[in-house]
Parts: structure tokens; sequence; C-alpha cells
């Protein structure tokens, strides 16, 4: 065999496993913008909060046999780390949640990801780092695009709009924050993020008591339909896309998979028009590519050096991630992927 037979079979084989890797994470941005349809339909029936109850019982045990190797080393960092931002993760679900009832499917989708653009202002603010120009213009250009979708219906948006436009600032500052507390130490992903999983589960099972319909009513009172498109959030919406950017983070670039995922809002609005039955304006079409253009442009020049400014911090994690590995290998083990970061955006 030749060299090149050797080198061209080398290049395929490793580009098999990265092909396999991309289409896993595409099949996650599938998966999360179909999310938006299916909270929609579970919600006509279902309150938010058992909604949320009942997809995070059906996750968590996934992940408790995931973290079941390092739980025993669980350490009280992780624990309150966990419990902090689980807490902010819920408020990022239930306000998602909750939105989405009050408006489309595809406005949804295309606002929660202006939460990509608004990180680099709150690290500006908040951690004082700075970026290029452009990631500060794609930041400009995408709130431009939220505006075109605020008013898609004339000078009355819909509530929901303004809903979900807080759950992706609150994940901006979630984002920002866990970016500041990765630089303290390092915990394990699998660990922390059970801990959050049961923080949502816990505060949501509470928070539906408020409500005409308990957890505990409602779980008695959903469909087998309903059941199927909970569980089909709970373990491939949540579970599954927590192991695929896990392994994503390990064998691709973290430009490429913020990339792919920032496709997300394409088939949100797919789904809103194939399955929910909307019709996408031509307002809300520019809007909606805006923030998508600006997302791919910003997360392709995030991390490059400010021409002003000296060396910067080249290819961090991507934010949809979440995610900052190292290895330490706790008491003489193989080791355990590690984070400081909440876990995947296991939402909509």
């Amino acid at each position: 065999m030749s060299l090149s037979n050797s080198a061209g079979e080398a290049g395929g084989a490793r580009r098999r496993p990265a092909a396999t890797v991309d289409l896993s994470v595409l099949l996650v941005a599938v998966i999360w913008g179909s999310s938006y349809v299916v909270m929609q339909d579970v919600g006509e029936s279902v309150s938010a909060a058992s909604f949320l109850a009942l997809r995070f019982a059906t996750a968590i045990p996934i992940i408790a046999l995931m973290a079941a190797p390092t739980l025993s080393r669980i350490t009280r960092s992780e624990i309150i780390s966990g419990c902090v931002f689980g807490t902010m993760l819920y408020g990022i679900l239930i306000l998602e949640t909750v939105g989405v009832k009050h408006t489309s499917a595809a406005n949804a989708g295309f606002i929660i990801t202006v939460s990509v653009v608004l990180i680099p202002a709150l690290e500006r603010l908040i951690s004082r780092r700075s970026q290029p120009g452009m990631v500060y213009a794609a930041t400009v250009v995408a709130l431009i695009g939220c505006g075109m979708l605020l008013l898609a219906s004339g000078l009355h948006p819909h509530t929901g709009d303004f809903i979900i436009l807080a759950a992706a600032l609150v994940r901006a500052t979630q984002i920002t924050l866990f970016g500041r507390h990765g630089k303290s130490g390092t915990q394990s992903l699998s660990n922390l993020t059970l801990v959050e999983f049961v923080v949502v589960a816990v505060l949501a099972t509470a928070t539906s008591g408020f409500t005409s319909s308990p957890v505990w009513q409602a779980a008695g009172e959903v469909s087998g339909q309903n059941w199927l498109l909970i569980a089909y959030l709970g373990v491939l919406g949540t579970s599954y896309a927590f192991f695929i950017q896990l392994q994503a983070a390990r064998r691709s670039s973290s430009t490429r998979v913020g990339l792919i995922l920032a496709t997300e809002p394409f088939f949100a609005t797919l789904f809103a028009l194939v399955a929910g039955g909307e019709s996408l304006g031509l307002v809300q079409g520019i809007g909606g590519a805006l923030i998508v253009t600006a997302a791919m442009v910003g997360r392709q020049f995030e991390g490059r050096a400010p021409a002003t400014a000296g060396r910067g911090r080249k290819g961090g994690p991507p934010e949809a991630l979440h995610v900052h590995l190292e290895e330490r290998p706790p008491d003489g083990s193989s080791g355990d992927p590690q984070s400081v970061a909440p876990g995947p955006r296991p939402s909509g």
C-alpha cells in the first residue's frame, strides 16, 4: 500500500467521525427546533410547571446513570453550583414554556437565539472582556431583527415575544456568569448537570402546586400522546442533547458546533409552518433571518483578538454548549469529563 493511499484512508477515517458528530449535533438542533410546537401542543392541556416537572422526571434517570461513576465523589461546590444555576435554568425554561403559549413557535425560535449575541455585551459589562467590532455589530443587527419580530403584527406585539426575550436575557446572563465561574475551579459535568436537573424538577413540582393542575394531578390526566411528547423532549431534547453536546465538545471545534446549533431557528420555523400550521410574514421572515445571520457571524468572530487589544482567547466554549472541559483523574481513576457549566441547554 502506498503512502498516499494510507494518508487518504487516514483522512477518510478522520472525516467519518467528524461527519457523525456533525449529524448528531444537527439532530439536536432539529429536536430543539421541534420543541416549540411540542410545548404549544402539550401546553393546551398541561400547565407550564407541570410540563417541566414531568419532562425532567423522564430525563433525570438517564442523567443519573451517566453520573453514577462519579456521583459518590460529588463535592459541596458542585451541589451549591448546581442549585444556583439550576434555579437559573428553571427560570429560563419556565419563561420559554409560558412564552411560547402566547406567541408563534417561529417567533420563539428566532427570539431565543438573541441570547447568543447578547453574551458579548454582557461579558463587556461583567467580565470587562472585549470582542472584535464585528461581534458588537452582530449584536445590533440581531436586536434590529428582534424589533422586526416584535412589530411584525403592528404596534401591538405579542406578550409571549417579551417573555421569550426575557428568557434569552436570563440565558445570556447565565452563560456569562458560568464563564466567570469556570475560571475558579473544575467540577464534574455529569454531577453538576444531575443536580441542576433535580433542582428544575423540584422547583417545577413546587410551582405546579400553586396552579389549578398540580403535577401529581396532571400526571394522571395526561393523554398517551402527550406523554409521548413529554418523553420525547425529556429523553431526546434533554438527556440525549446533553450526551451529544459532551461528545461534540470533546471531538469537534466550538465554532463548528455553535454554527450547527445556530440552525435551530430554521427548524423551529419549519416545524411551525408544517406541523403548527403557522404562516410567516415578510417582516417576520426578514427579522428572523437577521437574528440567525447575526448569531452565525458573531459565532465566527467571537474570541478573536480585537485589533486594538493584545492576543485574545481564541476558540472559547460554544455558547450553546456552556461547556468547559478538563480532565481531573479523581482518586487515581481514569478521569471524568469536567465542567463548571450548567450543562446543555435542554430547552427549546
